[in-house]
C-alpha cells in the first residue's frame, strides 16, 4: 500500500515540477494521493453524483452513460460517484429517468459503466438512494413516502408516513442495491443521506415528527441512517467502500446545522470509509444544491469545516461551486480531505490531467448558467453542457482529426466565432476569424462584466486564450466585404456576427440607452434607472445597477422576471434583484418615454408615471442579417450560428459552432 502511494506521488511530482518551472500554481494538496478505505486514490479530486438522465427507461445503464463516466475517468479524477441510483421498484424513484439498482437484472448494465470507470484508472461508487418525498410520483405511479406527512413546498406532493415494517424492508433494500453494486464490478457505494432525501428526511427534524423508535430525539432520528450503513457494510465486507453523503445544514428553520451533523458524522466515522458533505434539500436548492452564478462559490466549505473538526477517522469530501484555486485552498485550511467537482468536470472532464500537466489556463470553465445540465433535467433531456457540446455525445462527437483540411473563414468573433474558430482548428481545418473590432467577445464582454458573472468572464477568458493558442489566423478591427472574403477564397464561410439591441416602437424611446452602455458605463448613470424589459439581459442590467446602490425599476410586459431563465437561475436572480431593492413592475406595458418619466400601463389599463434619471431599453437582440446576408454567394458553403442565425444564450452559440464545422 505504501509503495503504491510513493509510485503515484512520484508520478504526479513530474508533472508538478514541470508546472513549477512554467510559474503556474501546482496545486499539491490536491493532487496528493490519499487512503479511502483500503483504496488508494490518485488524487483528491472526484466526480460527485451528478444526475444525468442517461439511463434507460427501467432504470438500467445505457452505452451513453458508460461512455459520460469513463470520459472523466480518463480526465483524471481519483473516483467517479455514479448518480442517484434507487433502491426499490417502489416509491424510492426521484425522477424519470434515474439510475436503479433494485434487481438483480440491472447488474449487467451498469457493469459496462463501472468498467469504463475502472479503466480510466479512476474507483467507480455508485450512490444508492430513496427519493422519499421528493420522489416523482410520475416514475412511480404511488404516493411517494417519508417518515412523515410532511409535504415538499418544491415539488408540492403529499407524503405518507411509512410504517416500521416498511422502514426495514427499505433499509434491506439499500444493502441489496450495495451487494449488486459490488456485483456490478463497483468498488463502492455511496449512501445517499442527503438533499432531502429519504434518509435525509429521517435525520432531520424538519420532516421527521415521529413519536417511536424512528423518531423523537437525535439518536432516533439517526436510527434509520445507520441501521442502513450497518446493514451495507455486512452485506459488502470491509474492502468494499462505503462512503456517506449528507447535507451539513438544509437551509430551512427547524433543519439540520452544520453542529448537529457533525454530531451525526461523528457517530458513524468509524462505521464508513468518507463522508461526502454537501447542503439544501428541494426547498433551497437554488442556493445548496446547484447554485447558479448569482450565488457565491464554496458556500458549503464552513460546513465542511465544522464536520471536519469532529471527524478524525475517515476522509471528508466537501462538494459545491469549487475552482481548482478554493479547493486547494478548502484543503490547506483543512476544511476537507477531499475536493467534488461536479459540473466542473461536466464543462471539462480532463480538469484533473491538466492539472497534473501545468496546463492550468486550458481548462474549459463551468459558467454555472445552467442551460444544460440543469434546464434540461428539468425539461426531461439527457445531460448536456453549455460550453461542452460533447458533454453526453462522447462517443458520437468524439474528437477526429479531418482527413479533407479547408479553408474556412469565420466573420465575427463573439462566442459563437471564436468557438467555431477554436474547434475548427483542433479538427485540422486552417481558420481565418474576421472581427471589425479591437476586442474579442460580442455581446458576451458586456454580459461578462457585472460582479455576479465572473464564472462566464471566466468562459470568455478561456475562449480568448485557446483562439489564440489554436493557430487560428485573427484578423481584428477588419470589416469583412465580399471583396476581401473573395480575396481570401474560402472554401467555406461560417457567419457570427452576432445581433443588435432592439427597442421597442412607443414615443420617445430613442431617450434610452442600450443594455451594453448601461453595463460599460460609458455614459453617467443616474441615481434612478428604469429599465424596459425583464428577461435576463433587462434583470442583469438591473441586478449590477442595483448592486451598485442605484434606485431601480424594472418594467416588463409578462407576468414573471426572467420567465425564459432555468428556474433555479430565475428563483436565485428573483431573490438578488430584492435584496438588492430593484422593484419590479410586471404584467405593465410602456407607452411613453417623456424627458423625465416613463408612461405605462397596468394589467388593470390604469395609466402610471414613473420619473426616471436614466432609462434603459432591454427589450432584445436581433439578428444582424443585413450584414450577414451580403456573403451568401461568396463562397460554396456557407452557414450562419449563434446570434447570426437567432438570438439566443451561449449553450446555443457553442453547440451551433460544432454543429457548422462537423458539416462541412
Amino acid at each position: 500500500m505504501i509503495k503504491k502511494i510513493i509510485s503515484i506521488k512520484l508520478r504526479y511530482d513530474k508533472y508538478r515540477e514541470k508546472g513549477k518551472r512554467e510559474n503556474k500554481m501546482n496545486y499539491e494538496k490536491l493532487l496528493e494521493p490519499i487512503k479511502v478505505g483500503n483504496h488508494i486514490w490518485r488524487n483528491r479530486i472526484v466526480m460527485p453524483a451528478c444526475e444525468t438522465r442517461l439511463s434507460n427507461p427501467d432504470g438500467s445503464s445505457s452505452r451513453e452513460m458508460a461512455d459520460y463516466y469513463g470520459e472523466r475517468a480518463k480526465g483524471g479524477a481519483a473516483a467517479i460517484i455514479v448518480e442517484n441510483t434507487f433502491v426499490d421498484n417502489k416509491e424510492s424513484r426521484s425522477s424519470l429517468v434515474s439510475s436503479g439498482m433494485y434487481n438483480d437484472h440491472m447488474i449487467a448494465s451498469h457493469y459496462y459503466v463501472s468498467q469504463a470507470i475502472k479503466e480510466g484508472g479512476a474507483d467507480a461508487i455508485l450512490q444508492i438512494s430513496h427519493g422519499g418525498r421528493q420522489a416523482n410520483a410520475g416514475a412511480t405511479g404511488l404516493q411517494c413516502v417519508g417518515p412523515s406527512a410532511i409535504p415538499c413546498k418544491f415539488v408540492q406532493r403529499q407524503p405518507r408516513a411509512l410504517s416500521k415494517e416498511e422502514i426495514i424492508e427499505i433499509e434491506d433494500c439499500f444493502a441489496a442495491a450495495a451487494v449488486r453494486a459490488k456485483m456490478a464490478g463497483f468498488d463502492g457505494v455511496e449512501i445517499h443521506g442527503a438533499h432531502g432525501y429519504l434518509i435525509c428526511s429521517f435525520l432531520s427534524p424538519y420532516t421527521n415528527h415521529r413519536t417511536d423508535e424512528y423518531g423523537g430525539s437525535a439518536e432516533n432520528r439517526a436510527r434509520f441512517p445507520k441501521n442502513i450503513i450497518r446493514k451495507v457494510r455486512e452485506a459488502t465486507g470491509p474492502d468494499f467502500i462505503v462512503g456517506y453523503r449528507l447535507s451539513a445544514s438544509e437551509g430551512v428553520e427547524g433543519g439540520l446545522t452544520p453542529e448537529n451533523t457533525a454530531a451525526f458524522a461523528k457517530s458513524i466515522e468509524n462505521d464508513v470509509d468518507y463522508i461526502n458533505v454537501a447542503a439544501g434539500i428541494y426547498e433551497t436548492m437554488e442556493q445548496y444544491i446547484i447554485p447558479p452564478n448569482y450565488e457565491p462559490h464554496a458556500m458549503v466549505v464552513p460546513f465542511a469545516k465544522v464536520i471536519k473538526e469532529q471527524v478524525t477517522k475517515c476522509p471528508v469530501i466537501v462538494v459545491n461551486s469549487l475552482t481548482p484555486e478554493t479547493a486547494e485552498k478548502a484543503l490547506e485550511d483543512q476544511c476537507a480531505d477531499i475536493i467534488a467537482m461536479g459540473r466542473p468536470l461536466i464543462a471539462d472532464p480532463e480538469l484533473p490531467k491538466k492539472l497534473i500537466e501545468g496546463r492550468r489556463e486550458d481548462i474549459r470553465p463551468c459558467c454555472r448558467g445552467h442551460e444544460g445540465c440543469v434546464s434540461l433535467f428539468f425539461s426531461g433531456c439527457p445531460i448536456r453542457c453549455e460550453v461542452n457540446p460533447q458533454c453526453g455525445r462522447e462517443k458520437e462527437l468524439k474528437l477526429v482529426k479531418t482527413n479533407n483540411p479547408q479553408n474556412i473563414v469565420i466573420i465575427g468573433g463573439g462566442v459563437a466565432g471564436m468557438e467555431a474558430a477554436r474547434y475548427g482548428c483542433e479538427v485540422g481545418h486552417n481558420i481565418t476569424l474576421i472581427e471589425k473590432t479591437n476586442e474579442l467577445g460580442g455581446h458576451f464582454i458586456e454580459a461578462t462584466m457585472p460582479s455576479f458573472k465572473e464564472d462566464h468572464k471566466s468562459v470568455l477568458d478561456w475562449l480568448k486564450t485557446q483562439v489564440k493558442k489554436s493557430g487560428a489566423k485573427v484578423m481584428m478591427n477588419t470589416e469583412a466585404t465580399p471583396e476581401l472574403i473573395k480575396e481570401l477564397n474560402p472554401d467555406a464561410i461560417i457567419i457570427a456576427t452576432g445581433s443588435h439591441y432592439t427597442s421597442i416602437p412607443v414615443p420617445g424611446i430613442e431617450k434610452a440607452i442600450t443594455p451594453d452602455v448601461a453595463i460599460k458605463r460609458t455614459v453617467p448613470i443616474g441615481d434612478k434607472v428604469v429599465v424596459i424589459g425583464g428577461g435576463l439581459v433587462g434583470s442583469e442590467v438591473a441586478l449590477d445597477l442595483g448592486n451598485e446602490g442605484k434606485d431601480v425599476t424594472i418594467i416588463e410586459m409578462l407576468p414573471a422576471i426572467a420567465s425564459q431563465d432555468e428556474p433555479l437561475s430565475q428563483i436565485s436572480l428573483i431573490k438578488h434583484l430584492a435584496a438588492a431593492n430593484v422593484q419590479c413592475l410586471t404584467s405593465c406595458k410602456v407607452i411613453e418615454a417623456k424627458d423625465d418619466v416613463v408612461v405605462y400601463e397596468t394589467a388593470n389599463q390604469e395609466k402610471v408615471e414613473i420619473p426616471y434619471d436614466t432609462l434603459v431599453s432591454a427589450t432584445g437582440l436581433k439578428s444582424n442579417d443585413a450584414i450577414s446576408n451580403q456573403f451568401n454567394d461568396v463562397a460554396k458553403k456557407v452557414v450562419k450560428i449563434g446570434d447570426a442565425r437567432q438570438a439566443k444564450k451561449i449553450f446555443e452559440c457553442f453547440h451551433q459552432a460544432w454543429q457548422a464545422i462537423r458539416e462541412l
